[in-house]
């Protein structure tokens, strides 16, 4: 049947974030991410078009695993403890990286947001779903009295804490240092006591 994909596309997705990861989007070209998924470039270009289509079917399946990670990290009862697994969480999946290239969306966000609108719509879908997650979390703190802060307000604040910290940890690879910002800003923020 002409058109059937003969591959798996979430193991493409998958290879190709890494391609992305560690090239970055300007210098990967459809050539690499054939040599890399091992699927033919006319195979990648009849399935996906082009190297920005492709590029935004991987980050949306980026975006749907790393926000399904978040709500699991999320998931214990005490707000506090679930915040604080979160923090502990996002810094030992920084540092299992042994490559070093750092969190994908902080990357892309860095590199390419200003080159193409779709991009940028992508990221902020990113954002809004990571901060959708932690508001959701928090409001149902606040609900049952753990939370004492404004909801939106401290999501907000998360979420550019945690793309801060993805900097951070490009400059430093210091577990220490990205658990000292979390473990501040877990002090600071207004869990009942």
């Amino acid at each position: 049947m002409v058109g059937t994909r003969k591959f798996n596309e979430e193991e493409i997705l998958s290879i190709v974030i890494n391609v992305f990861r560690d090239k970055g989007y300007t210098a990967t070209t459809m050539l690499d991410l054939a040599k890399e998924t091992g699927v033919q470039r006319g195979s990648l270009y009849n399935a996906y078009k082009n190297k920005n289509t492709l590029f935004l079917k991987a980050f949306d399946y980026y975006t749907q695993q790393f926000l399904e990670i978040i709500e699991k990290d999320l998931a214990h009862p005490d707000a506090k403890i679930a915040f604080t697994q979160l923090f502990a969480n996002s810094v030992n999946r920084l540092m299992a990286d042994e490559q070093k290239r750092g969190c994908f969306s902080t990357r892309t966000i860095m590199e390419s947001i200003r080159q193409c609108p779709d991009i940028q719509q992508c990221l902020s879908v990113f954002l809004d779903g990571l901060q959708e997650k932690i508001h959701e979390r928090l409001m149902k703190a606040h609900d049952e009295g753990e939370f004492l802060g404004e909801p939106l307000r401290y999501a907000r604040y998360l979420v550019a804490l945690t793309r801060g910290v993805a900097v951070i940890e490009q400059a430093y690879s210091d577990k220490e240092h990205m658990a000292d910002i979390y473990n501040t800003a877990i002090a600071q923020m207004p869990f009942r006591k």
